[in-house]
């Protein structure tokens, strides 16, 4: 038996964020960061509410930690929302999605598995969740996943249960109208890499593959034109980011993330990077499974021939937005190499590896990340 997952609404347009005006909420929790809140964001959300009290949280950083979410679940507890608001990138919706489990039930973040019957533990909802996502390639405001990380022990753990999901997103295509370069290419490299490994995921599915397949034609089209300053390119990316959130979110990532997990959590590397200059290697590797007819398949309907031309064309697609395509761009090669053992190590233990289409063994893994490092094709 499965199930699709997502918001009960999503609401977009340029004027989305008058939606809401429509919420009664009297205790409003926002859950944010210190950029988003200097950018304005956050009063203009003040601005359309009706609450009689407004907390805001926006302690959220970079690639957060467990240690954020439970002091955001703190300061949730002690203030008792009717209503959260998560408004930033996919770390503060991440942050925000597990602040309302926690500030509900005592549970350890890593024991939190789509297994886990949160109801049993107490989790009731009592807050309603709306994301207003700033950036267009997490996908974080329609998925059941959090990314967290353990700062301590240099790793990302991926919390997931479908009580995550939010019930509402917010698609304001004015919110991104500003957004940077840098930030348009990172956010966008991630939700290309969702689009595809939702598609050859093994866990894919016709309603995961409606979106994945969408998202990915839609990307390849505006992912450019949107990075280049055309804002209705921009607007078609932020409405690809959430649908490929839907496909993703639906049949899960693979070892393109295991990768881009592990190395974001050791080099500190920004996670739409972390992902986007292993997805041609990974895409490479590929092409000796069952994944190589999925992918020709879904290329030649959107113009791109087959696998080794969607893979030429996604690494034109990096150069044109200049983001890196070889880790020896990003890090040191010392660096890199001091690190390999235990990066490879955390690689294969992250939870993402297990819905791949062809899992890679310890050599294997290694040697695709010294491929990566050098520019060398994968072709083992």
């Amino acid at each position: 038996m499965w199930s699709y997952v997502s918001p009960r609404l999503i609401i977009y347009g340029e004027d989305a964020l008058e939606a809401l005006s429509t919420e009664n909420a009297e205790r409003v929790l926002i859950v944010t960061d210190k950029s988003i809140e200097k950018l304005g964001f956050i009063d203009a959300v003040k601005e359309k509410l009706k609450a009689s009290k407004i907390e805001v949280f926006n302690e959220v950083e970079p690639e957060p930690s467990i240690d954020t979410a439970i002091a955001c679940a703190k300061t949730a507890r002690k203030f008792a929302p009717e209503l959260i608001i998560a408004v930033g990138g996919g770390s503060v919706l991440d942050v925000a999605k597990m602040t309302r489990i926690l500030m509900e039930i005592d549970v350890d973040p890593i024991g939190i598995l789509p297994s886990l019957d949160l109801t049993e533990l107490g989790f009731k909802k009592r807050s309603k969740l709306i994301a207003i996502p700033t950036t267009s390639g997490t996908g974080a405001d329609v998925t059941w996943a959090c990314v967290l990380s353990d700062k301590a022990e240099k790793r990302k753990m991926t919390p997931a249960n479908k009580e995550i999901v939010p019930d509402i997103s917010i698609l304001d295509y004015r919110i991104v109208e500003k957004m940077p370069k840098n930030l348009i290419a990172g956010s966008g490299m991630d939700a290309l890499t969702h689009a595809i490994e939702g598609l050859v995921s093994i866990w894919k599915n016709d309603f995961s593959d409606a979106m994945c397949e969408k998202a990915l034609e839609l990307i390849l089209e505006n992912l450019e034109k949107s990075y280049n300053g055309d804002l209705s390119a921009r607007a078609k990316m932020h409405i690809a980011a959430t649908m490929a959130g839907l496909g993703f979110g639906n049949s899960q990532v693979g070892l393109v993330h295991s990768l881009g997990h592990a190395f974001g959590a050791f080099f500190n590397v920004h996670h739409g990077l972390s992902v986007g200059i292993f997805l041609p290697y990974v895409l490479q590797y590929y092409r000796k499974s069952n994944a190589k007819d999925i992918l020709d398949k879904v290329s030649k309907k959107i113009g791109s021939g087959d696998t080794n031309g969607l893979i030429a064309r996604i690494t034109t697609l990096m150069r044109n937005i200049n983001v890196p395509t070889r880790v020896s761009e990003v890090v040191k090669e010392k660096e890199f190499f001091e690190n390999i053992e235990n990066l490879t190590m955390a690689a294969l233990n992250d939870a993402s590896l297990a819905m791949s289409p062809r899992i890679p063994d310890f050599g294997e893994i290694q040697k695709i990340y010294e491929c990566a490092l050098f520019g060398r094709e994968v072709d083992f």
